[in-house]
């Protein structure tokens, strides 16, 4: 990560090269920036991930509006190379650490996952607030990628990791403990087809709260909550088992088929069938095949009757005259 200044005016340009990552497929640091001390505007020609270890401040975003967005402990910040950004440390002081990384290994790895992959084109960098046990991860992360012999597998691996950490509401912090365990309950203990009644009798509180509760923490109704949790389970059964795709809707409580295709295809990007596919492979059991109608029995033909005997021509009757 780059240092310009000023904050708010000029904006720098940082090359991959200019890291000097030497070997590495990857470049590891961490900051520790004084009481007021900015990291200037800038863009650059590679991604990067950096998350807030101690401190507070702000990371500012040079787009049309200009916007400043507030840094905290826990917070995690994927940034594209496209954006052009900075960063200023609040009165206490700010440490973050940054992993940056050619744009090619983010292009591979997005291959398959583009809607949940962070870099991903459009809206401002992606940020998220991180639980401590997510954060947890994160240091350990920072301890293996400063081995010397850390390589592209292990930044493969990390950077899985962290779309896996930013993806799931449950690690974000601050997430009430009864709305976290509500969820993961949901589909446990066999709610699904029992809607948003179960999962707020799960969470212990009324509709209208839960509906609150989701819109704060998810920024969804509890209704889209729902259906993502019957959505991801039916997503699950679909991969582990061969049960039929029509039960598997019942089950997850969408009955009516051509609702759970569209509602299917707009989470996950293709069709039950064409999901469950690859996932099994080759695996994939036979389809069952219509069985053959036996034959019907031959019937027995009619015995020949026996020839006559052929009579004598009258050259045989002569030639047997002595």
């Amino acid at each position: 990560m780059a240092r310009y200044s000023p904050w708010m005016t000029s904006v720098g340009f940082v090359s991959w090269k200019s890291e000097g990552s030497g070997h590495k497929p990857f470049h590891l640091a961490r900051h520790q920036l004084n009481p007021g001390r900015t990291i200037g505007t800038h863009r650059h020609d590679f991604d990067e991930a950096f998350w807030v270890e101690a401190g507070f401040g702000w990371h500012r975003i040079a787009s049309s509006s200009g916007s400043q967005i507030a840094l905290a402990v826990g917070d995690a910040v994927c940034v594209r190379a496209a954006d052009a950004h900075g960063l200023r440390a609040g009165p206490g002081g700010l440490v973050l650490v940054n992993v940056s990384f050619p744009r090619a290994v983010g292009v591979a790895l997005a291959r398959g996952r583009q809607a949940h992959w962070p870099w991903r084109p459009g809206g401002p960098p992606r940020q998220r607030a991180l639980a401590p046990s997510a954060m947890q991860r994160l240091h350990d992360w920072t301890a293996e990628l400063s081995r010397a012999d850390a390589g592209r597998a292990d930044l493969d691996a990390f950077l899985l990791d962290l779309v896996r950490l930013m993806r799931r509401p449950e690690e974000r912090a601050g997430l009430p403990p009864r709305l976290a365990q509500a969820t993961v309950a949901f589909a446990d203990s066999g709610g699904l087809t029992g809607g948003t009644v179960a999962l707020a009798r799960l969470c212990g509180c009324g509709a209208a709260h839960l509906n609150r509760l989701c819109r704060r923490w998810h920024g969804c109704t509890a209704s889209e909550v729902v259906a993502r949790l019957r959505l991801d389970w039916a997503g699950r059964e679909l991969r582990l088992t061969p049960r039929p795709i029509a039960d598997i809707a019942v089950a997850c409580g969408m009955p009516h088929l051509g609702h759970f295709y569209r509602r299917f295809r707009t989470r996950f990007g293709t069709t039950p069938k064409a999901w469950r596919d690859a996932a099994w492979g080759l695996f994939a059991p036979p389809a069952p095949t219509a069985p053959t109608a036996p034959t019907a029995p031959t019937a027995p033909t009619a015995p020949t009757a026996p020839t006559a005997p052929t009579a004598p021509t009258a050259d045989a009757r002569r030639s047997s005259v002595p």
